[in-house]
């Protein structure tokens, strides 16, 4: 029998969608993946050390690429030019509990609401 929690079954994917520049910060599991279903994204990595330097690695990911997160940590999707969205996939039996799929919902509500405030805004 299928696990409910099985991070392939459909409830467990977030679908982000983000303006040109906008970007979100979210904590994942090492193994989720994210996937970019439409525009360019830039996903930055959690921070790490590298000798006596915090670094935090890039990857851009174009319309239909993906990328597996490799550590447990914060990362940023960043939208580039003209906006994106991705799904993200969390690892297998590490799906985001109530309060997690809650915060997910409340940021891309924030993000829908900025959306449209900003885009009835005039240029000054």
């Amino acid at each position: 029998m299928n696990d409910p929690l099985d991070a392939h079954h459909p409830r467990n994917l977030q679908h982000l969608h983000l303006a040109a520049g906008e970007s979100l910060f979210f904590h994942t599991k090492a193994g989720s993946a994210l996937i970019s279903t439409s525009g360019t994204l830039l996903v930055t990595s959690a921070p790490r050390w590298l000798s006596e330097q915090v670094f935090r690695a890039s990857t851009v990911l174009e319309s239909g690429q993906s990328h597996t997160i490799t550590q447990d940590g914060w990362i940023t999707v960043t939208a580039q030019h003209g906006g994106a969205a991705c799904q993200v996939n969390p690892a297998a039996g590490k799906a985001p509990g109530k309060a997690g799929n809650r915060l997910l919902r409340y940021f891309s509500s924030i993000a829908r609401g900025m959306r449209a405030r900003l885009g009835s805004a005039e240029a000054v």
